[in-house]
C-alpha cells in the first residue's frame, strides 16, 4: 500500500480529481466572466475596425483637399490676380481671372463635400463661390505658416447658416517667398462630409463624433453636439495616451462602450459611443450552456487521465529502467520517443546523452591506447644508457690518445644526443634542452654530409624557458635531410626557427629539398615510420596527447621546391603545467 500511495500514478489521479472538484464552480464562474469579456472585446475590435475605416477616409479626404490646395496655390495665373496693380495689362488680368474662376467651379463640383472657396488677397482682390455674408473666421487675423484646418461658421447672403470645416493656407509670392499676397480658405460642408465617410460603413453606431485635436466636436450624428467639447462630456484621458482603442464610461448615468482612432496628421478623433446594456444581452446565451460545459468537463478529464496513464507515465516508468542500466554502465542503450512532448524531448535527450557517454567511454579508451602505444614507441628507441655511455667514453678517450679530434667531437656529440634522450625520462622537456639536443644532431650530421647541407638556427631567446614535448625537432629535422635534401640530389639549407606568439610556442623547419604531394604527408601523419624511427605521426600524436587536438604540426610542401614543417604548442611554463 505505501508503494502505491508513493508512486507518481497515485500523486497525480488524486490531485486531478482533487483539482476538478476543487475548480467545477469557480471555472463556471470564471468561463462566464470570460465568455462576456470576449464577446465584448470582439464587438469592440470590430467597431475598432469601423472606426479605422471612417477616420482612414477622413484622412484621405482631407489630404486630396491638402494636395488640391497645394496645387491651386501654385497656379500663376492666381498669384498674377493677387499680386497685379493699377498699371497691370487689364486683358491679361481678365484672363486670369477667368481661368481661376473656372477651376474654382470645377473643384466645387467634384467634390461633393466642398463646400465653397474663399480667396482674399492682399491687394483686396476676393474670390468667393458662395457669397458669404459672414464668418466667424477672420482671416485678416490669422498667422499661418503653411496651413491649418479651422472648425467655421459660414452665414450666406441669405441667411443661412452652415457649419464647416476650413482649410486655410497662406500663398506667397514665388519669387520672394517671404512675401504673402494673400490666403486660400477651403470650406467642407460638415453634413456632406458627415454623410460621405459614414456612407461607407453599414454598422455605423448612432452617437457618433468627430472631433480635432482639442476635442471640439466637428461633426457629429446629433447636430445639437457640434461646437461642444466632448472632454466635458466624458473623460478622455485614455485617448490622450493612445492612438486608438476602446474603453467604458459613464453618460447621462448610463454606461457607454467608447471606441476611438486617431487621424494621425490632423490629430482628429474619430469618436463612437455604444450602450453596454445591449452589449450583454447578447451574452445571456451562454448560461444556458454553462452547467452543461462543466459536466461535459469533467467527464473528458476522466478521459484524459486514461490517456495521460498510457502516454506519459509509461514512457516515464520506461525511462526509469533504462537509466538503471546506465547506472550500471551500460551505455548502449536507446529508447524509442513517441510525439513531439516534453516526455518525448526527455527521452531524445536520454538517448543523446547515452549516446555521448558511449562515445566519451570509446574515446578515452582509444586515447589510452594510443597513449600507450606512443609511450611503447619511445621506449623502443631507447638503448640501455649504462654499457653505451662507458663505451662511447672509452671510444672517445682513445681517439683522443691517437690524436683524431674529429672522432673525438663525433664521439662527443653521439654521447650528448643519447644523454639528452635517456637521462630525462619525462616526456615534457624545455625548449632549451630540446635546442641542445638537437644541437649535437646537428653536429653529426655536418661531419657527414659537408658542405652538401647547411643548417640554419634561429631560437628567439625568450622561447628557451617554454616547455614542449622531448624530441619534437630532430624528427622533423632527420626526415628534411632524408626525404628532402638526400632525396634531391643536390645541396640544400635547412632552417629551424623556435618562438612564441600569441601564447603559442612555434617551431618551423623548412628545407629546399625535393619536397613532396600533400598525400604522402598525410600518409606519414597516419602510418608509422618505417625502420622503428620516431616519424612525424609519432611527434604529432604525443603533442595532441600532452596539450589537446587544436595543437599539432602543419605541413606545407611544393614537390621540387622544398618544404615547410610548423609544430603549434601552448607557450607554458613550469608553473603553467597541471
Amino acid at each position: 500500500m505505501k508503494k502505491i500511495s508513493s508512486s507518481l500514478q497515485f500523486k497525480i489521479m488524486v490531485c486531478a480529481i482533487f483539482l476538478i472538484i476543487l475548480s467545477s464552480f469557480p471555472i463556471g464562474i470564471a468561463s462566464y466572466i470570460k465568455s462576456v469579456k470576449i464577446v465584448e472585446n470582439k464587438f469592440a475590435f470590430s467597431h475598432l475596425h469601423t472606426v479605422k475605416q471612417i477616420a482612414s477616409s477622413l484622412e484621405l479626404i482631407t489630404n486630396d483637399i491638402k494636395e488640391a490646395s497645394l496645387y491651386f496655390i501654385q497656379s500663376g495665373d492666381l498669384r498674377q490676380l493677387l499680386k497685379s496693380d493699377l498699371e497691370t495689362d487689364q486683358q491679361e488680368l481678365e484672363k486670369a481671372r477667368v481661368h481661376v474662376n473656372d477651376f474654382l467651379t470645377y473643384l466645387v463640383g467634384e467634390k461633393p463635400y466642398i463646400h465653397s472657396i474663399y480667396i482674399m488677397g492682399k491687394n483686396n482682390t476676393i474670390f468667393d463661390t458662395y457669397g458669404i455674408k459672414e464668418q466667424t473666421l477672420n482671416l485678416s487675423n490669422i498667422n499661418v505658416q503653411s496651413f491649418e484646418w479651422c472648425p467655421n461658421v459660414i452665414t450666406s447672403r441669405a441667411g443661412i447658416l452652415t457649419y464647416v470645416i476650413s482649410l486655410v493656407r497662406p500663398i506667397r509670392d514665388i519669387n520672394n517667398f517671404k512675401n504673402l499676397i494673400g490666403y486660400l480658405e477651403i470650406n467642407i460642408d460638415e453634413k456632406s462630409l458627415f454623410d460621405e465617410v459614414i456612407s461607407l460603413s453599414s454598422n455605423f453606431s448612432e452617437n457618433f463624433v468627430i472631433c480635432n485635436q482639442n476635442y471640439f466636436i466637428l461633426s457629429s450624428t446629433d447636430k445639437t453636439l457640434i461646437g461642444k467639447n466632448l472632454a466635458k462630456m466624458i473623460s478622455t484621458k485614455p485617448m490622450e495616451n493612445f492612438e486608438q482603442g476602446f474603453f467604458y464610461t459613464k453618460l447621462s448615468g448610463e454606461t457607454f462602450l467608447v471606441i476611438y482612432s486617431t487621424i494621425k496628421p490632423l490629430g482628429w478623433k474619430v469618436v463612437s459611443f455604444v450602450e453596454k446594456a445591449s452589449l450583454v444581452a447578447e451574452n445571456r446565451a451562454i448560461q444556458s450552456y454553462l452547467f452543461i460545459t462543466i459536466l461535459l468537463a469533467l467527464f473528458a478529464a476522466s478521459i484524459f487521465l486514461v490517456f495521460f496513464q498510457n502516454s506519459i507515465l509509461y514512457p516515464l516508468k520506461q525511462l526509469r529502467i533504462f537509466m538503471r542500466h546506465i547506472a550500471n554502465q551500460n551505455f548502449d542503450v536507446y529508447m524509442q520517443p513517441r510525439g513531439n512532448d516534453e516526455v518525448s524531448k526527455l527521452i531524445q535527450a536520454f538517448n543523446s546523452m547515452s549516446a555521448k557517454l558511449n562515445e566519451l567511454m570509446n574515446q578515452v579508451y582509444i586515447a589510452t591506447i594510443k597513449q600507450k602505444e606512443a609511450e611503447l614507441k619511445a621506449l623502443q628507441e631507447r638503448i640501455n644508457p649504462h654499457f653505451l655511455y662507458n663505451t662511447l667514453d672509452t671510444i672517445y678517450w682513445t681517439a683522443r690518445l691517437e690524436g683524431a679530434k674529429k672522432a673525438c667531437i663525433l664521439v662527443e656529440a653521439l654521447s650528448k644526443l643519447f644523454r639528452s634522450i635517456l637521462a630525462n625520462k619525462s616526456n615534457i622537456i624545455t625548449v632549451k634542452e630540446e635546442i641542445e639536443h638537437l644541437n649535437s644532431y646537428i653536429l653529426i650530421q655536418k661531419v657527414r654530409y659537408q658542405d652538401l647541407i647547411e643548417f640554419s638556427l634561429n631560437v628567439q631567446s625568450q622561447a628557451l624557458c617554454y616547455k614542449t614535448v622531448k624530441l619534437v625537432l630532430q624528427p622533423i629535422v632527420e626526415n628534411a635531410i632524408y626525404h628532402g635534401i638526400e632525396k634531391s640530389g643536390k645541396k640544400g639549407k635547412i632552417s629551424i626557427e623556435v618562438f612564441t606568439k600569441d601564447e603559442k610556442l612555434y617551431f618551423i623547419v623548412s628545407d629546399t629539398g625535393a619536397g613532396a604531394s600533400k598525400e604522402v604527408f598525410e600518409s606519414a601523419l597516419k602510418n608509422d615510420s618505417p625502420n622503428g624511427k620516431i616519424g612525424l605521426k609519432n611527434v604529432n600524436e604525443r603533442i595532441k596527447l600532452a596539450f589537446g587536438n587544436e595543437y599539432g604540426m602543419e605541413i606545407e610542401s611544393t614537390p621540387g621546391l622544398g618544404t615547410k614543417v610548423t609544430v603549434i604548442q601552448p607557450a607554458l611554463k613550469e608553473g603553467d603545467l597541471k
